[in-house]
């Protein structure tokens, strides 16, 4: 009986290069996506981290029917935002209104005895337009005091994409893209 020979099982070195060299080809590819992927994302949480800080100020607001202020300081890409309700009355005084909050402080912004604030740097490289000025949320309604719509817009760490912050004069805030930027998926324009 004769055995046959059977060939060694194992990749060749031109196997292994061709194969290294389509991978390296389909990676440079993909690299402009994946930054874009990761600015929009950036960008994205940053607008989510501010709603949800006008969101929650809001409805403590109304919650314990007192004003609630909101305040951003710095600029570039060292901002902070934070929020500071007014204090409880006491003994038949009336409420004063809400003090501005110094979002710089680590012991300041307090709404209902917790920390209220997005920090300095907690959205890195996530730079701010021209910051409005504080807000304050009536304890009634909600509503903004004097009434008026704010904006706030925020730019991606590569600067092609913004997103702005509206937020009307009922304290609703939403995302929405400026005129004349990149559309980001699910964000309808302003």
């Amino acid at each position: 009986m004769r055995l046959r020979a059977e060939a060694p099982f194992g990749i060749t070195l031109i196997e292994l290069t061709v194969t290294a060299a389509v991978l390296s080809i389909v990676m440079v590819s993909a690299l402009p996506s994946l930054v874009d992927f990761s600015d929009r994302h950036r960008l994205r949480a940053a607008a989510e981290g501010v709603i949800s800080l006008v969101s929650n100020a809001r409805a403590e607001a109304v919650k314990n029917d007192l004003d609630v202020n909101i305040a951003m300081a710095g600029s570039g890409s060292a901002w902070c935002m934070g929020a500071n309700a007014a204090a409880q009355p006491g003994g038949g005084n009336p409420a004063a209104g809400a003090p501005a909050c110094d979002c710089t402080d680590i012991s300041a912004c307090n709404v209902s005895s917790q920390r209220a604030a997005i920090e300095v740097g907690a959205y890195p490289d996530v730079r701010v337009g021209p910051l409005p000025a504080a807000l304050t949320f009536g304890g009634k309604l909600g509503a903004i005091n004097p009434l008026g719509t704010r904006s706030l817009t925020l730019t991606s760490p590569r600067s092609r994409y913004d997103l702005a912050v509206e937020i009307n004069a009922l304290g609703q805030a939403r995302p929405c893209v400026p005129t004349g930027k990149p559309v980001i998926a699910g964000v309808s324009p302003c």
